[in-house]
């Protein structure tokens, strides 16, 4: 085991002048809240903090102990000095990384990365990440100073590290080095971790993006959103247990009929021409930001082999390399102070979002709570105001410089509405996509303010039940997270956010696409959803609660969204996940003895949920060829006996490499989606496909099954045909690609595969490698079917999915005992033993036992680093 001892006094002092060097403002935000267990000096020696922008200095020794997968356990006499020593070996394992993430929430990505990234720093610099982030700090500066503190703490370590580059104590990571970017890292502010959290809860926030589509399809072809029911899931499964949930309306709505279809817009001149490449750019533009689901579910102790509660969690975030997530271990505890908590963080953003501490496992998904808003305003004759909420308010300009590396800076011209949001121009897509001539497009987020969600991450981390970490998210103000929780005696389901309450659902269109601005009632008035109007549950009955980003209340089971108590949101998950966890907790819990090795299996299970309602579908249509004279084409078609025979019969609908039914499946599914909508959504069907997938698989099956009551609109020349065309299509693709549609001549692995890319490239592109999942499994792995021409795609690439798999039980005593796997390593050096080394065991649904008790840490520890206070 190597042993290395640093001290920090030099370096330390240039991590303070970088902090003395931030200023900032209280914005008259609300009161402090008291916090349970927070560190406080002088019970240990420890060092008193005479300014609270500037870290005093460590109090003791901190050892860092690397174990055999890279995870550093930081050891230390109190919560401050262990934040210092996270801050410093994140930034030793991840600098490079640090930097562009930092980069891409300030919106200076672009001036290393070059033009390719310029649309990355436009939606950086139109939100204002940087003002809204730095009025975070400000506002947890000033009500909740102690917990600041581990902020404080934190950059002072990074910059430390960076110190130690600076003087040459350290190697330059890679990606900054002469014949890479070529650049030097620079010190962090004790803003810029808040100004990295508004970016992330604002990709954890966005509808933006289905909202300004499916006002595009309003617009274009508005006979699609009237064919089908938008949001209908795939299938009616809930996140909030039935004993918890209000009964939604189970009236099916009223046909809607061919005469309530309104005719299309007419674009001005050219503007329909200009549309695929202003719709390529958004996508390009929201890719970083896109929403993604993820899994998590928590078994009662009632239904467990040991009488504990059991969690798992998988959460899905671009399969970037390195990781967009850190793992790493925090303990003060064992010196006196609060932390002790392991689990996994963002990087560039301090602390630990996902894991456990001593008494409570939490875990996360997106919740699709519905907290943006777009409008269609009128200005003033001389554009100085905006007409808004039955008045008139003065526009706001603002203006935004971007360096592009090697080409001329760019100037965005930004207009603000004060109190109502931004004018979004024709920075994300051409305006009149949107909106009538004459008009502007006004968006809101509820993060447009100053909020606390790094509070409430930090007092998750010091929860000691699952009461107290149910009071931690209700501090949770932006990031529309199902947070599952679990101690030693109960599970728990909880959200809590900032969304408004925009009335009677009956009284006007819900706002999932661009709304009517003249429509005084359609603004906010200030009041958010209350409490019992959000998900909670400890699930007493039902025993178990599940969440994967699906509908939490039922309210979307119609398709109606005017029908229901409230209003929360519309573009959740299709069901697909949850509907396959929820049947198979059902089956487990109804058995007794659920046990760590039965949830590794259900988060590792990749059996399609899709192909169980479609192949049914594809067998009745199958056998109507010899009788239905309108499908006589497909008579006497050997290939088609041999494929429709795979995927019906010889396939066990499991999506695994080495399945060739799988690559079929695939195939012909994106085929019958595509003969059934992509005419009809015409210039946004592409758009749609490559975000949303899972959405486009949704409006064909629904579609196919007759479960729209117009759904037939969209299906010209009638279902079977086009499934049997897309079974043709398939046939033929096969034959073209691997010369026969025989299994023996090809698998899902050889086509479909996870690439982990780097948005520099280079060392740090980590491959392309054949793994199991699809759009619908359990085990996610959406892939890209189409290539920028609209044909199929030479290989099925996933970029998403599983950032960590974790599944947790609870020994005797209460501890959180947990399993996991991660891709790809945790350092991102592509020189280190642990720049891949955790990959294979991910691709292969391996676990490993989490190190956590300090015997267990010290035999799994490879290298020791110890930092020492100054003398």
């Amino acid at each position: 085991m190597n042993t290395v001892r640093l001290r920090p006094s030099r370096w330390l002092r240039v991590g303070r002048l970088a902090s003395l060097l931030v200023t900032s403002v209280c914005l008259g935000c609300s009161g402090g809240i008291g916090v349970a267990g927070s560190a406080t000096a002088g019970e240990t020696g420890d060092k008193e903090w005479e300014d609270d922008e500037v870290f005093p200095g460590l109090s003791g020794e901190v050892e860092i102990q690397i174990d055999d997968v890279g995870m550093p356990h930081i050891y230390g006499v109190n919560d401050y000095d262990v934040m210092y020593a996270a801050g410093y070996q994140t930034a030793t394992d991840r600098l490079f990384q640090l930097d562009l993430m930092r980069r891409r929430a300030l919106g200076q990505r672009a001036e290393v990365l070059g033009e390719e990234r310029l649309a990355d720093d436009e939606l950086a610099r139109l939100m204002d990440f940087r003002r809204w982030g730095a009025e975070d700090a400000a506002r947890m500066r000033s009500d909740n100073p102690e917990e600041y503190r581990f902020f404080v703490a934190w950059v002072a370590g990074v910059n430390r590290r960076i110190a130690e580059i600076e003087g040459g104590e350290a190697p330059l990571p890679y990606g900054f080095g002469p014949g890479e970017l070529d650049y030097a890292p620079t010190p962090w502010t004790n803003d810029d971790p808040f100004v990295v959290a508004k970016l992330i809860t604002f990709g954890n926030s966005n509808s933006l993006e289905n909202e300004l589509l499916a006002t595009v399809v309003r617009r274009l072809s508005p006979e699609v959103l009237e064919a089908i029911d938008l949001p209908k899931p795939a299938f009616p499964t809930w996140t909030v247990p039935a004993e918890d949930r209000p009964a939604p309306s189970v009236e099916p709505p009223a046909p809607k009929g061919k005469t309530s279809v309104a005719e299309p817009v007419v674009l001005p001149d050219g503007a329909l021409e200009r549309a695929p490449e202003s719709l390529r750019r958004f996508r390009g533009m929201m890719a970083g930001v896109h929403v993604l689901g993820s899994n998590n579910w928590a078994v009662d102790g009632r239904f467990t082999a040991n009488g504990r509660p059991l969690i798992c969690n998988d959460p899905h975030q671009p399969l970037d390399s390195p990781s967009v997530m850190y793992a790493l271990h925090l303990n003060a505890a064992d010196a006196g102070g609060k932390l002790d908590a392991i689990g996994f963080g963002f990087v560039g953003a301090p602390g630990i979002q996902l894991g456990h501490n001593r008494q409570v496992q939490w875990a996360a998904t997106t919740g699709f709570a519905d907290v943006m808003d777009i409008w269609s305003v009128s200005l003033s004759e001389d554009e100085s105001s905006a007409n808004v909420g039955g008045e008139s308010v003065a526009i706001v300009p603002r203006q935004e410089v971007i360096k592009v590396k090697g080409q001329a800076d760019r100037v965005m011209d930004i207009r603000e509405v004060p109190g109502y949001g931004l004018l979004l121009e024709d920075y994300l897509l051409e305006e009149v996509l949107l909106v009538d001539a004459g008009r502007k497009a006004l968006f809101n987020w509820t993060g447009f303010r100053a909020t606390n969600e790094a509070l409430a991450f930090t007092r998750m981390m010091l929860a000691e039940s699952v009461s107290d970490y149910e009071a931690a998210v209700d501090t949770m103000e932006v990031g529309t997270f199902n947070f599952v929780s679990a101690d030693a005696n109960d599970i728990s389901y909880r959200v809590h956010v900032l969304i408004p309450d925009r009335g009677d659902p009956s009284a006007r269109k819900m706002p999932f696409e661009v709304i009517d601005g003249d429509d005084v009632g359609s603004y906010w008035t200030g009041a958010m959803l209350p409490r019992e109007k959000m998900p909670a549950s400890r699930a007493p009955e039902t025993g178990f609660v599940v969440t994967a980003n699906n509908d939490p209340w039922g309210f979307t089971g119609d398709g109606d969204l005017s029908n229901d108590p409230w209003y929360y949101g519309t573009y959740y998950a299709a069901g697909f996940r949850a509907k396959r966890i929820e049947d198979e907790l059902r089956a487990l819990t109804a058995a007794g003895g659920v046990d760590v090795a039965a949830m590794q299996k259900l988060q590792t299970d990749v059996h399609s949920t899709l192909a169980d309602v479609m192949i049914p579908r594809l067998e009745e249509a199958y056998a109507k060829i010899d009788s239905d004279d309108t499908l006589a084409e497909f008579r006497e078609r050997p290939q088609l006996d041999t494929l429709a025979q795979l995927i019906t019969q010889g396939w066990d609908r499991g999506m695994r490499r080495d399945s060739p039914g799988a690559l079929a499946f695939h195939v012909f599914a994106h085929l019958a989606t595509e003969e059934a909508l992509a005419d009809d959504l015409t210039l946004v069907y592409e758009q749609i496909l490559e975000a949303a997938p899972p959405y486009l698989l949704k409006f064909g099956m629904l579609a196919y099954t007759g479960q729209y009551t117009d759904g037939d609109a969209v299906l010209n020349g009638g279902a079977d045909k086009l499934l049997l065309r897309a079974l043709d299509r398939t046939a033929a693709w096969l034959v073209a690609e691997f010369g026969s549609v025989e299994p023996s001549a090809y698998t899902w692995g050889d086509r479909h595969g996870t690439h982990f890319r780097s948005p520099y490239g280079g060392e740090l592109d980590g491959g392309w490698h054949p793994s199991d999942g699809g759009e619908d499994t359990v085990n996610v792995s959406s892939s890209v079917f189409h290539d920028g021409d609209a044909a199929i795609a030479e290989r099925f690439d996933s970029h998403d999915g599983p950032v960590f798999r974790v599944v947790t039980e609870f020994a005797e005593d209460g501890t959180p005992v947990s399993y996991m796997n991660f891709p790809r390593g945790n350092s991102g050096e592509p020189s280190s033993d642990h720049w891949g080394d955790t990959l294979a065991d991910w691709l292969a649904g391996v676990y490993r036992k989490v190190p956590y008790s300090r015997e267990d840490v010290d035999a799994a520890t490879e290298s020791t680093i110890t930092l020492s206070p100054e003398d």
